[in-house]
């Protein structure tokens, strides 16, 4: 795959030679026309000047004419030369310079002359120009007559400056040549620095890293909404991972308490198989069900967040309810010396019960785990305003109003009270997310009594 910096050095180069190729052309074919249009004025002038000594006669044209009044017309360095013809071919005079030799006869008119080029007397390659005009009169002529002259020069000069021009266009085009060459691949680097560093940016990020940002502000102005995106999309990634590994964590603290209630009754159908309950396939089958409902419910929770479109609800008692989760934890209960009071009133609601049961079975896990030796649990289920109401009350004397602002924290836990190694803060957070996403509310207080309450409300 062929490299943008190789892409763009590549066109640069070729546009940029085509560019100077083109100009430097341009610019030799200017000077040479210039050069030969000053070489032709000058030719003019002197055919102008012979024109003018060109006197006619009775019977012939006269050349009122010497070499001291162009000396290249004389005849010891002849570099001029010049002929004259009549309209039917006649030579009536020839430069000294010519000798007996003839000139190319092509000639235009006075106002259009004729310039070409040809081979002087001398064998030297030449420039001419020729035009027809008419000359001065005696008096003895009665009517006027056209004379045709032809004016050549040596042109060694002319070439000598051409192939300079050409040369001066030759080197100048090498020396841009190497300059552009050089050039141009160091301003393409420089120019495509902050795309390489932004390349080299992404490449270092991972999953360990995406809290790394793209520095946006101090890219060019052509890579800054890049950059914007980039950070967007590192953001969005981050969010996706850390919402990965939240639910990783939520489904592992959850299926933590039914994953013990298999193993222990695994371990006594084991050690005691003789005196194995018919009912323990039956518990078996109630709680891979409740994992099967509660892994379902929070990928879905995962995928929508805590729409409550997402989870299926449906008018259930809640009596039965409470009584079945609370089952699970009256041996940790009677180990910690606890006294349980109920004041539960059979209601119905609309629920899902698997969400429920895992709220019920945080709440009644921290009332447990955290209820001073010897304390008092207190469940009471009835309707409060019309709504249907579970509160869960127990002591917690280390705690305070302030920890009761950010009990419901992910991974929050009062250090002093709550250093468990089976409890990493996630169990109230979750509950008020499955609360939520039954569109029922979770609420915690902390009466003078040190006595923590949670009141879960649900709809009307």
């Amino acid at each position: 795959m062929i490299s943008i910096r190789l892409l763009l050095t590549r066109r640069l180069l070729g546009t940029t030679l085509g560019l100077l190729a083109l100009g430097l052309t341009a610019l030799l074919a200017v000077a040479c026309y210039s050069v030969v249009d000053q070489f032709d004025v000058a030719l003019r002038t002197k055919a102008l000047a012979i024109s003018t000594v060109a006197v006619v006669t009775a019977d012939s044209v006269r050349v009122d004419f010497s070499d001291r009044f162009l000396r290249g017309f004389d005849d010891e360095r002849p570099r001029d030369f010049f002929q004259l013809w009549l309209p039917d071919g006649t030579v009536l005079a020839r430069s000294e310079s010519m000798g007996n030799a003839e000139l190319a006869h092509r000639v235009g008119t006075f106002d259009s002359p004729v310039y070409f080029l040809c081979t002087l007397p001398t064998g030297r390659p030449g420039r001419a120009m020729g035009f027809a005009f008419k000359p001065k009169q005696t008096r003895e002529m009665t009517r006027p007559f056209e004379v045709q002259l032809v004016v050549a020069t040596d042109r060694e000069e002319l070439d000598e400056t051409l192939i300079q021009l050409g040369s001066l266009a030759a080197g100048c085009a090498i020396l841009l040549l190497g300059a552009t060459l050089w050039v141009v691949p160091r301003v393409l680097r420089h120019g495509l620095e902050p795309l390489e560093r932004l390349g080299e940016q992404a490449n270092r990020i991972d999953a360990s890293s995406l809290t790394a940002r793209f520095p946006a502000a101090d890219l060019p102005q052509e890579l800054q909404a890049i950059g914007h995106r980039l950070n967007e999309l590192l953001a969005r990634l981050q969010q996706s991972f850390e919402r990965e590994r939240r639910f990783s964590a939520d489904l592992a603290h959850e299926l933590r308490t039914p994953i013990a209630e298999l193993r222990s009754l695994a371990e006594c159908a084991l050690k005691w198989p003789e005196s194995r309950d018919p009912t323990t396939d039956t518990e078996v089958l109630a709680i891979a069900r409740h994992m099967e409902g509660l892994t379902t419910r929070m990928l879905a929770l995962a995928r929508g967040g805590t729409d409550p479109a997402t989870v299926p609800t449906e008018s259930h008692p809640l009596l039965p309810l409470v009584q079945e989760t609370w089952r699970h934890f009256v041996v940790r209960a009677q180990a910690h010396q606890l006294a349980i009071h109920f004041e539960l009133t059979p209601i119905a609601a609309v629920v899902d019960p698997v969400l429920l049961r895992s709220i019920l079975t945080n709440l009644f896990d921290n009332a447990v785990e955290y209820a001073p030796e010897g304390g008092d649990i207190v469940v009471t289920l009835g309707n409060s305003n019309s709504r249907p109401t579970i509160t869960v009350i127990n002591r917690a004397k280390d705690l305070t109003p302030a920890d009761v602002a950010v009990l419901f924290d992910p991974f929050w836990r009062k250090e002093a009270s709550r250093s468990g190694g089976q409890h990493f803060g996630l169990g109230l957070s979750l509950a008020r997310t499955f609360a939520a996403a039954m569109s029922w509310t979770l609420t915690a207080t902390l009466d003078e009594q040190q006595r923590l309450s949670f009141q879960l409300t649900g709809i009307k």
